[in-house]
């Protein structure tokens, strides 16, 4: 899901309704930096996509089938509704969770933000039992994988959401894998917090460096249309495959100045608006840039900031800025191991020395380099090789300095990044697991593996 960003303050929030042809280049810096705080306040955030798997027949369960697990989960949780105009349920909301429906049927649970990860783990893990046994009522399970194991994008089911027809309708012209990438893939994405402009554009530049090695160590994507698929993460495939302009690793986040507000703002500008909300529906723009829609307007309306921050939500690199930095490379794994994903990421990002030593290991990872590797990990996961070495040995290297650091500030916290720690020493992914479980027994036998 693309939550929006939030602003803080009457202020900010009346700078929503005005055109963004009058807002200064530091009004806009601000939707970003307003979010920032001292590091005492930094927390952590995390999302968990599962693939659902019907028993009878092996396909992905259908709206219908899915809307009856939400309804189950909101009497379970004590969660409420969230519906669309026509009254279609796509979710739930409470306690700062959210559980919503992507477009091809993956329920997707944001936790609450939380600074330790023992108490994240176990809001995760909770949530992880209520979803297993709302499934079992109706013969449904969940699976922690990169991409739906039995099915394509042409037979994937489609949930009931006006903004994903948009995204269809804009991102089906652009990716040859863009249509996969909405209906087929789950992930684990995670969030930090940062304190100030350099702050957040230093984080963004190590998060680039780091996040495809850990592509390979949680790659879990390695079946299609019930058969091996020669990837290791074909889902970080689909990613490469989708609309670069808004997707991936960017030249920004690598370079000295780094990935700076101003700049995002300048890519989004640059971009085409794939809709415009007015009167609480979403409207299709053409294909021109959103910039020329600030200077004229859309259908007689002033573009607002507010209709930026709309375009932003659109936006899904691998390294995200919000009001938070959002780390978005990860197959989805089983709900320790993705607790443990947002472990490593803050002891490696929330640690100055930490963060230092990292980027001294990777310096040979320039946005070059990084793109060059990413194709590598996707096929060869844990055995390609990069610029910085050996993928297997820098991911290690990687987890235990995040352990290490964590050990130090927050030994509870440590254990929770075990798991991630113990699949760096086997040097061994979910996909190299599946692909050889599938090879001694069956690709459904397999998939008990990532079966939460």
């Amino acid at each position: 899901m693309s939550k929006p960003m939030v602003l803080s303050d009457d202020e900010e929030r009346a700078l929503l309704s005005r055109p963004v042809r009058d807002a200064t280049p530091e009004e806009l810096d601000g939707l970003f930096l307003s979010a920032a705080k001292p590091d005492k306040q930094w927390y952590l955030g995390m999302e968990l996509e599962l693939l659902s798997l019907r028993l009878a027949d092996n396909q992905p369960a259908s709206h219908v089938e899915l809307a009856n697990v939400i309804e189950k989960l909101g009497v379970a949780r004590e969660m409420e509704q969230v519906r669309e105009k026509d009254g279609s349920l796509i979710g739930l909301e409470g306690a700062g969770q959210i559980i919503s429906l992507e477009p091809g049927g993956q329920l997707e649970f944001a936790s609450s933000p939380h600074r330790s990860l023992k108490k994240m783990n176990r809001e995760v893990l909770e949530y992880s039992d209520a979803l297993r046994a709302a499934g079992d009522e109706l013969g449904i399970v969940f699976l922690a994988m990169g991409q739906q194991p039995y099915v394509t994008r042409d037979n994937a089911p489609r949930m009931p959401k006006p903004r994903y027809e948009m995204m269809r309708r804009y991102l089906g012209a652009r990716g040859a894998r863009a249509l996969d990438m909405m209906h087929l893939t789950g992930s684990v994405q995670c969030t930090v917090d940062f304190q100030s402009e350099q702050n957040l554009v230093d984080k963004v530049r190590t998060a680039a460096r780091v996040s495809p090695f850990l592509s390979a160590l949680v790659a879990a994507s390695p079946f299609t249309a019930s058969k091996p698929n020669g990837f290791k993460t074909v889902r970080y495939q689909i990613w490469l495959e989708t609309d670069d302009e808004r997707c991936g690793l960017w030249p920004e986040m690598f370079d000295a100045e780094g990935l700076r507000p101003r700049r995002y703002v300048a890519r989004a500008m640059k971009a085409a608006p794939m809709f415009f909300m007015r009167d609480g529906d979403f409207v299709p723009a053409d294909d021109k840039p959103f910039a020329a829609y600030a200077k004229d307007g859309f259908q007689g309306t002033p573009v607002t900031v507010s209709d930026l921050l709309d375009h932003l939500t659109t936006f899904f690199p691998e390294i995200r800025t919000k009001g938070y930095v959002e780390m978005r490379g990860a197959d989805c794994v089983l709900p320790e191991e993705a607790v443990a994903i947002g472990g490593f990421w803050r002891g490696l990002l929330d640690d100055e020395d930490a963060r230092a030593e990292v980027d001294e290991r990777l310096a040979a990872m320039d946005y070059a380099a990084a793109r060059e590797l990413q194709p590598k990990i996707a096929t060869q996961g844990l055995e390609a090789d990069s610029a910085a070495g050996p993928v297997a040995e820098v991911i290690e290297w990687l987890v235990q300095r995040a352990y290490k650091r964590l050990q130090k500030s927050a030994p509870d916290c440590a254990e929770c990044v075990m798991p991630l720690v113990e699949r760096a020493a086997r040097r061994k992914s979910p996909a190299d697991e599946l692909l050889e479980r599938a090879a001694a027994t069956s690709v459904r036998d397999a998939l008990s593996i990532v079966q939460i």
